[in-house]
């Protein structure tokens, strides 16, 4: 049996890097390598919090060793995923993989998938600016399975994208350098207005409004 290959997560995008790409663009400045460095950083993460909520709601998982689709039966930590090359894990040993890192999307996950089928990988530097604005200012519950607004807005989706606490994704967020682009302050404004609303704790909301 094998098991010493573990499933590797994408890791959350650094909150300076996110902070530094708003900055520069506010100046005027068009980075295109650390657009390129966010945007795939943060596509990476998406493919792995698809990966990891299908294993972790379904019991589905590709095999780390030989990439193959292989199902576990049962939801018990001790129920296994036994692959026919050898490779084989508890589905307790698996979720330690992916415990306290906000990789299982839950109501996020219309918008992990939608930012998976719209992600510009031959786009200019404007259209994956937009990409990441667009994740950065969503929240869960805002889309429904049918990719409808609910006007729901549970907690930032940037939570399960960038690295830090909740309260430091949003100060990050409310003090991003937006510059005079419309388009980003119009995000930056419907996401206050969505923050006031959602089930973020009082005592966060309370330092900003």
């Amino acid at each position: 049996m094998n098991t010493s290959i573990l499933p590797q997560w994408a890791k959350q995008v650094k909150r300076d890097k996110i902070s530094k790409l708003y900055s520069l663009h506010a100046a005027g400045i068009f980075d295109e390598e650390l657009v390129d460095d966010v945007a795939y950083a943060m596509f990476a993460r998406a493919e792995s919090i698809i990966h990891v909520t299908k294993a972790h709601e379904k019991g589905i998982l590709d095999c780390p060793s030989c990439s193959r689709v292989i199902k576990c039966d049962g939801q018990k930590s001790w129920n296994v995923f036994l692959c026919i090359c050898g490779w084989t894990l508890s589905r307790g040993e698996l979720h330690k993989t992916y415990q306290h890192k906000q990789l299982v999307g839950g109501a996020a996950m219309p918008i992990v998938e939608d930012s998976i089928k719209s992600f510009p990988a031959k786009g200019s530097y404007n259209d994956k600016m937009f990409w990441i604005d667009r994740i950065i200012h969503s929240f869960h519950g805002e889309l429904d399975t049918q990719r409808k607004k609910t006007g729901m807005a549970y907690r930032p989706a940037a939570r399960n994208f960038i690295e830090g606490s909740l309260i430091q994704v949003v100060e990050l967020i409310y003090f991003l350098a937006y510059g005079d682009s419309p388009d980003f302050v119009k995000s930056r404004d419907e996401w206050i207005e969505k923050l006031k609303i959602s089930y973020v704790p009082d005592y966060i909301k309370e330092k900003y409004f």
